[in-house]
């Protein structure tokens, strides 16, 4: 009886392992944060659609760097009604380039900071 327990147990330590070996698929070296879904607030994301770069909850109304690498955002759940302005300098001085709180994109390095409105 002892034999029989070990077997059942090996076995359903084998089928484990599997199941998560399925589940879990082994995640490269990133420096992004979870990708979540679904997200909530602003988050910014790189050419690679699925790394995550940096968030924001809610609206603050303060000049905030463009997150490295950040190619394109959404604002989930319109966590920013007013919208959220980048900036092609690094201050948020001067006009705004367009709004990234929708769906947009644009070339890496190319925007330097944002602002929630």
């Amino acid at each position: 009886m002892r034999t029989n327990t070990k077997r059942v147990a090996a076995g359903l330590a084998a089928a484990l392992t599997t199941t998560l070996a399925v589940t879990l698929p082994g995640s490269p070296a990133q420096a992004g944060e979870p990708f979540k879904n679904p997200d909530v607030g602003l988050v910014f994301y790189s050419s690679n659609p699925l790394e995550v770069v940096g968030r924001q909850a809610a609206p603050d109304d303060l000049c905030r760097p463009i997150p490295a690498k950040a190619t394109w955002t959404i604002d989930w759940n319109n966590a920013f009604p007013n919208g959220v302005v980048g900036y092609t300098n690094a201050d948020c001085s001067g006009e705004p380039r367009f709004y990234i709180d929708t769906f947009h994109s644009w070339p890496e390095n190319y925007l330097l900071s944002y602002k929630s409105l």
